[in-house]
């Protein structure tokens, strides 16, 4: 059976999935779902191979050629040269040059429409971008787990942690959920060996996992996992205040990701933390997977990639 040649590929890259959408010349769409540790060792760049083998998922699913478009959403592309780097690799991979690369974050807005926007994600980690009047891009967080991302996950554990031993400094009150569902799920007695058990198991999805339980806490009525969630929604309401300062357009904000696509509590405290500083921006949390803004920009490109298609420039090293 001969396979399909692709027109449209769209690749959403996270931290922990990786999502292909594909429509092929006769107007059939298809898609794929495959853990990033499949193709990926270690970051994006760490490993000359990984673009190659991203690659190779698309092509198990259809021929390329001159004529494909491909748009990528990419987990590690924080950078016009990370991006330039990344769409001349994956053009050289793929056979074709028409490809359009950019930070994971930014499908989430052409998902829904035209219209500019900031684009939010919190999940495994958490990362703000917009682009300002002139095109050019805006970015804030996605740091990393251990230090910054607040929202995320793993950050939510960390900042729970920190609450609890803030907590345990400087009051007598009695033990707070919050204390009580964490030490339950690590078999720890009391915070001294809670300390220990979450450093001993330090890691992205270590934590990660453990991220519902703040909510469970709060449900509870913990007054410390409430503050956790109102103090990671301020940290992101503040933020979007500084990106718009800088110049980022547009009058809301679309988010995706685990933890604010299926925790309400944390959507409804950004919206609060939103109005507290009177930064009149909609929050939508995406209905659709963001792979699909990644399609219509493969889509909506194509033409003007072809246009402007000039001898593609040979991969560089990045400094």
């Amino acid at each position: 059976m001969t396979a399909p040649t692709l027109r449209s590929v769209g690749l959403d890259v996270g931290g922990t999935k990786t999502h292909v959408a594909f429509e092929d010349t006769s107007g059939l769409r298809g898609e794929v779902v495959v853990s990033s540790t499949e193709w990926r060792r270690g970051s994006l760049f760490s490993d000359t191979g990984n673009l190659e083998r991203l690659a190779g998922i698309v092509h198990d699913h259809g021929v390329v050629d001159a004529e494909t478009s491909v748009a990528a959403g990419l987990n590690g592309v924080d950078t016009s040269e990370q991006a330039r780097r990344a769409e001349c690799e994956l053009s050289s991979a793929l056979g074709t040059a028409l490809i359009t690369v950019s930070n994971d974050a930014e499908l989430l807005g052409h998902a829904l429409g035209p219209e500019p926007s900031l684009q939010l994600i919190v999940g495994t980690g958490t990362v703000l971008v917009g682009r300002d009047q002139s095109g050019a891009p805006l970015r804030a967080m996605g740091y990393g787990w251990r230090f910054n991302d607040f929202g995320s996950a793993p950050a939510l554990v960390r900042e729970a942690l920190r609450e609890l031993h803030r907590l345990a400094d400087h009051t007598t009150t009695v033990p707070d959920p919050l204390a009580e569902v964490l030490q339950a799920a690590y078999g720890a007695r009391n915070l001294t060996e809670l300390t220990l058990a979450i450093s001993d198991r330090a890691s992205l999805t270590e934590w990660g996992s453990h991220a519902p339980l703040i909510f469970q806490a709060a449900d509870l009525g913990s007054p410390s996992a409430i503050r956790v969630i109102a103090d990671a929604a301020d940290y992101i309401a503040a933020v979007v205040h500084a990106l718009r300062q800088r110049g980022a357009v547009g009058e809301r904000i679309v988010a995706a990701g685990g933890v604010i696509t299926n925790q309400p509590r944390l959507q409804s405290a950004i919206r609060a933390a939103l109005t507290a500083i009177e930064e009149p921006l909609e929050l939508l949390v995406l209905d659709r997977p963001p792979v699909s803004g990644a399609l219509v920009l493969a889509s909506l490109r194509h033409r003007d990639l072809r246009r402007a298609l000039d001898v593609p420039v040979p991969c560089a090293p990045l400094p």
